[in-house]
């Protein structure tokens, strides 16, 4: 993911909730980009050993400039998401 903007010292992040507005992808796609590392992301570590997936607008939108846009077929994918997603809760 070359190119994706650099994320300012007070830039604050954004939840997945934010980012699903922002790309049109439902929350369940957005985990399954994550897990492929095909969308710019951060992990930041937690009590427990549990760590927190971090995202931030500017390289959302930078990622979404370069070309990553919702397609109807995308509908499919996200539902199908959505299923692997609830079988791991």
């Amino acid at each position: 993911m070359q190119g994706i903007a650099a994320v300012t010292l007070n830039e604050r992040p954004v939840s997945i909730a934010r980012v699903a507005e922002i790309t049109g992808y439902s929350r369940g796609y957005l985990y399954v980009l994550v897990h492929e590392k095909k969308i710019p992301f951060h992990k930041r570590g937690a009590a427990g050993g549990k760590s927190r997936l971090r995202f931030y607008e500017s390289e959302i939108n930078a990622w979404v400039r370069e070309g990553w846009t919702f397609s109807p077929a995308q509908g499919d994918i996200n539902a199908e998401a959505e299923r692997i997603v609830e079988g791991l809760a």
